[in-house]
């Protein structure tokens, strides 16, 4: 009789114990994060090795990471070190001061058709423009990559500050054949603006990184709740809204741009603040935007 109960119990306990196993491995699949948007750049690799960076990204559940290096073979030393959860994309920043000529390489345009040929990149950016200055969005070179974007069938990454929705309008009805994805919901503008983008534009994907509070800001209120105009938007249109990190941290004022970039030491920070409030949202738009958007705009498998 003894045994009988003791064999009861420690076969309850047993079952007991797969239970909590199997809810805890379900919790974890459900908050796996697709962060859309790291950077592993020269003057941060004089910090931080590939294996650390790669590690932190574990750390915080980061399952999925959509990658821009400066220079670009930077994002492929992630993907050899991590596995196929790396996304590189091809930067036009080919030398470490590329950002400030890669509209002038003749060769660019030659070296990009390369790296996607090679299968080594899943898409194309980051490509930041500044309204009202050089480069104009109608350069040969920026002409050429989203040309090689539309016949790879892959994303472009772009990064547009402006004081409203034209320019990146513009931009989006020219190449209407290109996925497009809106870094930093456009930084500065406001809800109405990106609205309009996204109406007007059903090739553009939008994504929230550096709308933390120590960045552009103006995303969430102090219950860590995205702001009216802002769910209005996730609510409006959820199946075209990311989300990520942005480990770049010398954009702040709180480091000289003399220093290298020590922004991967904030990870957990900024993957935290996004976390919340994706939490305060719908479950199902929660998975949207922390995993399957990513998944689908990346052809992740």
């Amino acid at each position: 009789m003894i045994r009988i109960t003791l064999s009861r119990i420690n076969y309850q306990c047993a079952v007991f114990i797969l239970l909590c196993f199997y809810c805890v491995q379900v919790a974890i699949a459900e908050s796996a994060f697709a962060d859309s948007h790291i950077h592993y750049n020269w003057d941060q690799a004089e910090l931080i090795s590939a294996e650390a960076v790669i590690d932190r990204l574990k750390a915080n559940n980061t399952q999925l990471a959509v990658v821009s290096s400066t220079p670009t073979h930077l994002a492929l030393e992630l993907r050899r070190k991590a596995g196929q959860w790396i996304i590189p994309l091809f930067s036009p920043y080919t030398h470490e001061l590329g950002k400030r000529d890669w509209f002038l390489d003749k060769s660019l345009v030659e070296k990009a058709e390369r790296g996607l040929a090679s299968k080594n990149y899943f898409g194309i950016g980051e490509i930041h423009f500044m309204a009202g200055f050089p480069p104009r969005s109608d350069n040969p070179n920026f002409l050429g990559l989203m040309g090689l974007a539309e016949r790879f069938k892959v994303p472009v990454l772009i990064h547009v500050d402006a004081g409203d929705e034209r320019f990146f309008l513009d931009l989006c009805r020219t190449h209407s054949r290109v996925r497009i994805l809106f870094a930093h919901a456009g930084g500065n503008l406001s809800p109405s603006h990106v609205h309009k983008i996204m109406q007007s534009c059903k090739n553009v994907w939008v994504e929230f990184s550096a709308k933390d509070p120590w960045r552009y800001a103006g995303l969430v209120n102090d219950k860590h709740q995205l702001l009216a105009g802002w769910k209005k938007l996730v609510l409006t249109f959820p199946r075209r809204i990311l989300t990520g990190t942005d480990p770049v941290w010398r954009v702040t004022r709180t480091q000289s741009w003399d220093q290298a970039d020590d922004g991967w030491d904030h990870y957990q920070q900024l993957h935290q603040f996004h976390q919340q409030w994706i939490d305060s949202l719908p479950e199902q738009i929660q998975h949207f935007i922390r995993w399957q958007n990513a998944v689908e705009l990346f052809g992740y498998q």
